[in-house]
């Protein structure tokens, strides 16, 4: 059977705080930036839109 090798001596421990700060956050992907700005902007014109066509506000 294969040994596992767990981590190298050389290798720093890593606390768990380390690892949730490292691996929590990461950069958007141009398409999802897109698909943000898609979304924002066809929501808002949308409500914009309801609130002219019904003038809740009279």
């Amino acid at each position: 059977m294969a040994e596992v090798k767990i981590r190298d001596i050389n290798q720093p421990m890593r606390t768990s705080q380390q690892i949730d700060y490292e691996d929590e956050w990461f950069e958007l992907q141009p398409i999802e930036k897109k698909l943000i700005a898609y979304s924002l902007t066809l929501g808002l014109s949308l409500l914009l839109l309801f609130i002219f066509i019904f003038k809740p506000f009279h």
